[in-house]
């Protein structure tokens, strides 16, 4: 990759901050795996770690559509979904990417399957996409407008399956500038496999953004009001035909998605870094305590105690059901707000080079935080980097790195 290592270079020492500009949107952790995947709206990339997010790499997708969210079933078996409806499937872990699907829904919000085989995707508008045999074909399916809201008045934003009969689909609308409409929330059931969907219940006061469900007749939906931004969690015990709002904390905020690893212990995430969690099936809601300040737009749990949330800015991971979370650090972005005076380093003019002194095995990034390779103590050669900006982290502190500029 070192497009020619007798280009000048210069070394400038800047501290290492949670990645600020890129936007996590969507996270997957198979149960009781040890693997994350992490998608973006701002890049093409999926971001993997296989120690449950103390380190991470990147797989470049070849697209310019944005991510939304990815779901894994297996340690193998993944998929992706974005903008126009794009949608690329894993058979290998992550490795290599195939795209499945482009077009039909403005964008595809959520990607769910129940097994190996049937899957479906939430589209923003009246447009779902609906697979029977893996995600190798993807079937759109039309909602009827009426009874179904236009994309203009509400946008689906989530959806579950119980198994390939029973379904459920929720939709809101985030306002437009300083527009704030109020609810337009509607949660919708299928049970013939997505044929066809009947409504269950309009809101005007809530716009919905997920859905889960433990069985065919517990599930939980979350949104919240988008004049107050005050939080939202519904319950039903008898299959969607009635809902009750459950009661939480007073400083939740608007909440984005939902997770169950068991029918009584659950998490929601949502604006300003909320995380809520229940222990007896969301009778009981308790706020946790969060590094986020931002919105968390996911969560995904791997089992009871270990879970990974991402949002605006910043992927943050639990080891003991969220008692704990801390910032896990994916990818590497120059913060010019702490920056420290650069230090006189060497330059390097030579087809290889060797790292500043005290300097251990290192790893190479690019700027949106996509790890190259490592770099050694001694003489580093053929990383034929392009003309750019690129940083350099010391895997021994992981506190500090140097920006790197080919010319």
């Amino acid at each position: 990759m070192m497009k020619k290592l007798d280009t000048l270079m210069f070394f400038a020492v800047f501290s290492i901050s949670p990645v600020k500009a890129l936007i996590f949107h969507g996270v997957a952790t198979p149960p009781g795996s040890n693997d994350v995947w992490v998608v973006t709206i701002e890049t093409t990339a999926v971001f993997y770690s296989l120690n449950f997010g103390l380190d991470w790499d990147s797989v470049e997708i070849p697209t310019i559509r944005d991510f939304f969210d990815i779901f894994f079933l297996t340690a193998d078996s993944g998929w992706t979904c974005g903008r126009t409806g794009d949608i690329w499937r894993t058979t290998d872990g992550g490795d290599s990417w195939e795209r499945k699907n482009l077009g039909g829904p403005k964008h595809a919000a959520r990607i769910r399957f129940v097994d190996s085989e049937f899957g479906w995707a939430a589209g923003g508008d009246i447009v779902q996409l609906k697979t029977t045999d893996g995600g190798e074909n993807w079937e759109q399916v039309f909602l009827p407008i009426p009874p179904f809201p236009s994309g203009d008045t509400a946008e689906f934003q989530g959806v579950y399956f119980v198994n390939r009969n029973i379904g459920f689909l929720v939709a809101g609308h985030w306002p437009t500038g300083d527009t704030f409409l109020g609810g337009q929330g509607v949660i919708a059931k299928t049970t013939d496999g997505g044929n066809s969907w009947v409504i269950l219940r309009r809101d005007t006061t809530y716009d919905f953004y997920d859905v889960f469900f433990g069985d065919e007749n517990n599930g939980w939906v979350v949104g919240g009001d988008d004049r107050n931004f005050r939080a939202v969690v519904l319950h039903t015990s008898d299959g969607g035909n009635s809902w009750r709002e459950q009661r939480v904390p007073e400083e939740t905020r608007f909440l984005r998605a939902i997770k169950f690893v068991s029918a009584t212990k659950g998490w929601a995430c949502g604006r300003n870094g909320t995380i809520i969690y229940t222990s007896d099936g969301g009778n009981t809601w308790m706020l946790q305590s969060s590094p986020a300040e931002s919105t968390l737009f996911d969560i995904d749990f791997a089992d009871s105690l270990r879970g990974i949330a991402v949002g605006n800015g910043m992927v943050i991971r639990t080891t003991d059901g969220g008692e704990n979370w801390e910032v896990s650090i994916v990818g590497v972005q120059e913060d010019l707000s702490s920056a420290e005076p650069p230090k006189s380093l060497p330059t390097f003019y030579s087809k290889t080079f060797a790292l500043p002194q005290g300097y251990s095995v290192s790893y190479l990034f690019d700027v949106s935080g996509r790890k190259l390779g490592k770099l050694f103590p001694d003489l580093n050669s053929g990383y034929q980097l392009r003309s750019g900006v690129y940083f350099v982290l010391s895997s021994d502190t992981k506190k500090s790195i140097h920006k790197l500029i080919v010319r």
